[in-house]
């Protein structure tokens, strides 16, 4: 199946990932239905070898798309956000170290829980939050290494959670400074429960992301919920959208099963048209 966008899906890299017999797997069934890539969480990535990692994702024809830096936010407690500035520092210094692992297997950084921890919400944290992105941005461009912000329902984090709240954040740093590494990432998950206008939203924010999450309204994979799928994959076209799209759910069965179920779904919606 060839797809119209690029397509990925995010997952946990295990410690021992070379040899875990269900990860392994997990990768031969998204060859099987035609994926391009996977989007990583991993838990500690200084202890990861970028070479080898980028090799055994390219024996299963599948590249790495970005470093989803939520679990390693969690893991070391880390916040962009933080007023005490010995830790706002240390989360800078680390997310600039993710942007130079990413660079070396070709992909990008996203920062959605790395954003700032439970109960940092007032107008300092949100200051300290700018400030952080505004000491990362540089050495994005430097990289030529994306860098996004994901936008993040209010039940899930503190700042930045529909696409306008998430791009004052990082518009001075994009935009105004002329900076085309640093970006913003909607996820239909969210802005089910952050925007008014999901379509709206995506249109008024059309050249400011080059990734979209798709994930159903009740956190699974898409098919699983009441999201109509093939009319907001109708919107991007209509965009002219040429970015990458990635599945980041909840898994409800198996890893397998599920996303089986959902590219039964999908696979019709995405398919690139033949001419």
């Amino acid at each position: 199946m060839r797809y119209r966008y690029f397509l990925a899906i995010q997952t946990v890299l295990p410690d021992l990932y070379e040899r875990d017999r269900d990860f392994i797997d997990n990768l031969r069934l998204l060859r099987e239905l035609g994926f391009d890539g996977v989007e990583l969480n991993i838990r500690e990535p200084d202890r990861v070898d970028p070479a080898k990692l980028k090799s055994f994702l390219g024996d299963f024809g599948l590249v790495f798309s970005i470093f989803a830096t939520g679990l390693t936010a969690k893991t070391a407690g880390l916040s962009l956000a933080s007023t005490e500035e010995g830790r706002r520092k240390e989360s800078v210094r680390r997310a600039r170290g993710f942007l130079a692992f990413a660079r070396e297997l070709g992909g990008g950084v996203v920062a959605g829980y790395l954003k700032a921890a439970a109960g940092e919400n007032s107008p300092a944290h949100r200051e300290k939050l700018k400030e952080s992105i505004a000491d990362i941005a540089p050495e994005a461009q430097r990289l030529e290494t994306p860098f996004v912000v994901e936008a993040i329902n209010r039940f899930e984090s503190p700042l930045g959670n529909g696409l306008d709240d998430t791009w004052d954040l990082v518009r001075e740093q994009a935009q105004d400074r002329g900076n085309p590494w640093v970006h913003i990432l909607p996820d239909t998950w969210h802005m089910n429960i952050e925007e008014s206008n999901m379509e709206a939203a995506m249109i008024r924010h059309r050249g400011r992301f080059i990734g979209f999450h798709l994930s159903d309204n009740n956190r699974f994979l898409p098919g699983f919920g009441a999201l109509d799928f093939k009319r907001i994959v109708g919107v991007l076209d209509a965009l002219g959208y040429t970015g990458r799209v990635a599945l980041e759910a909840n898994i409800k069965t198996s890893f397998a099963e599920d996303v089986r179920k959902s590219m039964g779904y999908l696979a019709p919606i995405l398919k690139k048209e033949e001419w």
